[in-house]
Protein backbone atom coordinates (compact mmCIF):
# COMPACT_ATOMS: atom_id res chain seq x y z
CA UNK A 1 0.00 0.00 0.00
CA UNK A 2 1.22 3.72 -0.75
CA UNK A 3 1.20 6.10 1.79
CA UNK A 4 0.50 9.83 0.61
CA UNK A 5 2.15 12.57 3.72
CA UNK A 6 0.11 15.68 3.90
CA UNK A 7 1.61 18.96 5.03
CA UNK A 8 -1.21 21.01 6.69
CA UNK A 9 -2.28 23.13 9.40
CA UNK A 10 -3.51 22.61 12.81
CA UNK A 11 -5.22 26.00 13.35
CA UNK A 12 -9.04 25.64 13.57
CA UNK A 13 -9.26 29.29 13.33
CA UNK A 14 -9.09 29.07 9.53
CA UNK A 15 -11.73 29.52 6.29
CA UNK A 16 -13.98 27.23 6.02
CA UNK A 17 -12.56 27.00 2.13
CA UNK A 18 -9.40 25.52 3.34
CA UNK A 19 -11.44 22.84 5.22
CA UNK A 20 -13.40 21.74 2.53
CA UNK A 21 -9.87 20.96 0.58
CA UNK A 22 -8.50 18.74 3.46
CA UNK A 23 -11.81 16.96 3.29
CA UNK A 24 -12.02 16.36 -0.24
CA UNK A 25 -8.07 14.85 -0.55
CA UNK A 26 -8.71 12.74 2.71
CA UNK A 27 -11.80 11.44 1.21
CA UNK A 28 -9.57 11.00 -2.04
CA UNK A 29 -7.02 9.48 0.09
CA UNK A 30 -9.24 6.86 1.36
CA UNK A 31 -11.55 5.71 -0.92
CA UNK A 32 -8.26 5.36 -3.45
CA UNK A 33 -6.56 2.65 -0.96
CA UNK A 34 -3.96 4.93 -0.19
CA UNK A 35 -2.49 5.16 3.65
CA UNK A 36 -2.30 8.83 4.94
CA UNK A 37 0.58 9.83 7.10
CA UNK A 38 0.34 13.36 9.05
CA UNK A 39 1.31 15.09 12.15
CA UNK A 40 -0.78 13.77 14.32
CA UNK A 41 -2.39 16.56 15.34
CA UNK A 42 -5.93 16.94 17.20
CA UNK A 43 -6.89 20.59 14.73
CA UNK A 44 -7.46 22.23 11.75
CA UNK A 45 -6.81 20.32 8.55
CA UNK A 46 -4.93 18.36 10.36
CA UNK A 47 -8.36 16.85 11.89
CA UNK A 48 -10.08 16.99 9.01
CA UNK A 49 -7.91 15.26 6.41
CA UNK A 50 -6.97 12.24 8.70
CA UNK A 51 -10.85 11.99 9.85
CA UNK A 52 -11.96 11.95 6.24
CA UNK A 53 -9.22 9.48 5.02
CA UNK A 54 -10.06 6.98 8.20
CA UNK A 55 -13.49 7.18 7.41
CA UNK A 56 -13.27 6.29 3.90
CA UNK A 57 -11.23 3.26 4.78
CA UNK A 58 -7.65 4.39 4.67
CA UNK A 59 -5.06 3.48 7.76
CA UNK A 60 -3.73 6.60 9.43
CA UNK A 61 -0.18 7.16 10.25
CA UNK A 62 0.57 9.85 12.83
CA UNK A 63 3.67 11.44 13.52
CA UNK A 64 3.70 13.83 16.08
CA UNK A 65 6.37 15.00 18.83
CA UNK A 66 6.42 14.30 22.76
CA UNK A 67 5.62 17.88 23.40
CA UNK A 68 2.66 17.86 20.94
CA UNK A 69 1.25 15.47 22.79
CA UNK A 70 1.99 16.80 26.56
CA UNK A 71 0.19 19.63 25.17
CA UNK A 72 -3.34 17.76 24.98
CA UNK A 73 -3.28 18.41 21.16
CA UNK A 74 -2.83 14.80 19.87
CA UNK A 75 -5.85 13.21 17.62
CA UNK A 76 -7.33 10.12 17.85
CA UNK A 77 -7.70 9.24 14.16
CA UNK A 78 -4.45 7.96 13.50
CA UNK A 79 -4.39 4.03 13.68
CA UNK A 80 -0.62 4.11 14.01
CA UNK A 81 1.48 6.45 16.12
CA UNK A 82 5.05 7.45 15.69
CA UNK A 83 6.19 10.06 18.36
CA UNK A 84 9.22 11.46 18.39
CA UNK A 85 11.59 13.51 20.92
CA UNK A 86 11.55 16.93 18.30
CA UNK A 87 10.42 18.35 15.14
CA UNK A 88 13.42 17.62 13.59
CA UNK A 89 12.52 14.02 13.66
CA UNK A 90 9.06 14.13 12.99
CA UNK A 91 9.91 16.29 9.79
CA UNK A 92 11.86 12.98 8.99
CA UNK A 93 9.84 10.39 9.53
CA UNK A 94 7.00 12.26 7.98
CA UNK A 95 8.63 12.52 4.48
CA UNK A 96 10.82 9.23 5.07
CA UNK A 97 7.16 7.06 4.95
CA UNK A 98 4.99 8.76 2.19
CA UNK A 99 5.56 7.60 -0.94
CA UNK A 100 4.03 11.25 -2.21
CA UNK A 101 4.47 14.35 -0.44
CA UNK A 102 1.47 16.73 -0.82
CA UNK A 103 1.53 20.44 1.27
CA UNK A 104 -2.38 21.59 1.40
CA UNK A 105 -2.59 25.07 3.19
CA UNK A 106 -0.95 26.22 6.41
CA UNK A 107 1.14 28.21 8.06
CA UNK A 108 5.03 28.49 9.49
CA UNK A 109 5.11 24.58 10.33
CA UNK A 110 3.73 23.67 6.93
CA UNK A 111 5.72 25.91 4.97
CA UNK A 112 9.07 24.64 7.26
CA UNK A 113 7.68 20.94 6.18
CA UNK A 114 7.58 21.76 2.77
CA UNK A 115 11.13 23.19 2.74
CA UNK A 116 12.62 20.21 4.12
CA UNK A 117 10.81 18.00 1.45
CA UNK A 118 11.91 20.15 -1.39
CA UNK A 119 15.54 20.42 -0.05
CA UNK A 120 16.08 16.96 0.80
CA UNK A 121 14.65 16.13 -2.70
CA UNK A 122 16.78 18.70 -4.37
CA UNK A 123 20.11 17.11 -2.50
CA UNK A 124 18.76 13.69 -3.41
CA UNK A 125 17.97 11.90 -0.49
CA UNK A 126 14.52 11.18 -2.12
CA UNK A 127 12.78 11.32 -5.55
CA UNK A 128 9.08 11.50 -4.28
CA UNK A 129 6.52 13.70 -5.95
CA UNK A 130 6.22 17.01 -3.84
CA UNK A 131 2.70 18.63 -5.03
CA UNK A 132 1.99 22.14 -3.74
CA UNK A 133 -1.99 22.55 -3.07
CA UNK A 134 -1.82 26.61 -3.79
CA UNK A 135 -5.62 26.80 -2.93
CA UNK A 136 -6.84 30.52 -3.35
CA UNK A 137 -3.22 31.40 -4.08
CA UNK A 138 -2.28 31.15 -0.69
CA UNK A 139 1.14 29.71 -1.78
CA UNK A 140 1.80 32.49 -4.85
CA UNK A 141 4.30 34.36 -2.66
CA UNK A 142 6.15 31.62 -1.95
CA UNK A 143 5.90 30.12 -5.46
CA UNK A 144 7.27 33.31 -6.28
CA UNK A 145 9.63 33.89 -4.43
CA UNK A 146 11.52 30.49 -5.19
CA UNK A 147 11.47 31.60 -9.12
CA UNK A 148 13.08 35.00 -7.51
CA UNK A 149 15.64 32.57 -5.80
CA UNK A 150 16.55 30.42 -9.40
CA UNK A 151 16.84 34.07 -11.64
CA UNK A 152 19.51 35.58 -8.93
CA UNK A 153 21.09 31.77 -9.30
CA UNK A 154 20.54 31.27 -5.34
CA UNK A 155 18.44 28.09 -6.09
CA UNK A 156 21.42 26.60 -8.45
CA UNK A 157 19.38 23.01 -8.79
CA UNK A 158 17.04 23.92 -11.95
CA UNK A 159 14.78 20.56 -12.16
CA UNK A 160 11.15 21.12 -13.27
CA UNK A 161 9.98 17.77 -11.32
CA UNK A 162 11.25 19.13 -7.59
CA UNK A 163 7.64 20.49 -6.73
CA UNK A 164 4.62 20.43 -8.72
CA UNK A 165 1.95 23.50 -8.01
CA UNK A 166 -1.93 22.58 -7.89
CA UNK A 167 -4.87 24.98 -7.65
CA UNK A 168 -6.58 23.19 -5.38
CA UNK A 169 -7.13 19.66 -3.95
CA UNK A 170 -9.45 18.36 -6.50
CA UNK A 171 -6.19 18.57 -9.19
CA UNK A 172 -4.13 17.55 -7.05
CA UNK A 173 -6.50 14.35 -6.53
CA UNK A 174 -6.45 14.43 -10.35
CA UNK A 175 -2.69 14.36 -10.55
CA UNK A 176 -2.28 11.55 -8.22
CA UNK A 177 -5.05 9.85 -10.40
CA UNK A 178 -3.19 10.49 -13.38
CA UNK A 179 0.25 9.73 -11.93
CA UNK A 180 -0.49 6.31 -10.21
CA UNK A 181 -1.97 4.34 -12.91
Amino acid sequence: MQSITVFCSASDAIDPDYKHEAEVLGRWIGTHGYRLVYGGANGGLMEIVARCARENGSPVLGIITRHIIELGRSSRQPTELITTDNMGDRKRHLIEQGDIIVALPGGIGTIDELFDAITTKMLGSHDKPVIICNTGGLFDPLIQQFDRLRRQGFLRYDRPDLYRVVPDARACCELLGHENR
